[in-house]
């Protein structure tokens, strides 16, 4: 069970950062509280905006076919994750071996959910997003983040840099959700 926690709440942290992205539709350089009715494909959003809602997609893809290199490939070749668990992972290598080990455990037919709670935009290259997430085991119905158990709910919060013209997370910190 301790080894399952250890990875579930991380693997859900990545939930969060994938949804919260996604609502980028504050203004540049301004905080905005997200409209929990918009839904991603029916955002208004800045070109840039636009880029930063393209790294859950890519996320979510890579996490439904269980691709643990796919999922590191969202985050710059030095990014930095702190998930849930306290662990430190410096660079796309650690964080898929990371998720290697759990797609092949206990994470494996998991899913994710997750929604924005604010997207501040810093610059036209950076943007920090937070958000709540949850992941969904195999069986789970939960089509909210509200709605997931609090022990695979977090709150997450990072910081997406645009890098070639895409966006990628550069670090990355998560939170369990205190019942």
């Amino acid at each position: 069970m301790n080894l399952v926690r250890r990875i579930m709440i991380p693997a859900a942290s990545l939930v969060l950062l994938a949804g919260a992205a996604t609502a980028a539709n504050a203004s540049a350089e301004q905080e905005s509280s997200v409209d929990e009715t918009a839904s991603w494909a029916n955002l208004t959003c800045s070109p840039t905006q636009t880029a930063i809602t393209d790294v859950p997609h890519r996320l979510f893809d890579a996490w439904n076919r269980g691709d643990a290199a796919g999922v590191a490939a969202q985050f710059t070749t030095d990014g930095h994750m702190i998930p849930s668990n306290g662990s430190y992972l410096t660079s796309r290598t650690a964080i898929a071996n990371f998720y290697q080990g759990a797609f092949a455990g206990p994470l494996k037919g998991t899913r994710m959910i997750g929604k924005p709670l604010t997207v501040r935009c810093l610059s036209n290259n950076t943007a920090v997003i937070d958000g709540l997430g949850g992941l969904l085991k195999p069986g789970d119905t939960y089509t909210e983040p509200e709605q997931v158990p609090i022990g695979q709910r977090i709150i997450v919060s990072w910081t997406a840099v645009r890098v070639d013209g895409a966006y990628y997370m550069k670090e990355f910190q998560s939170t369990p959700v205190q019942g």
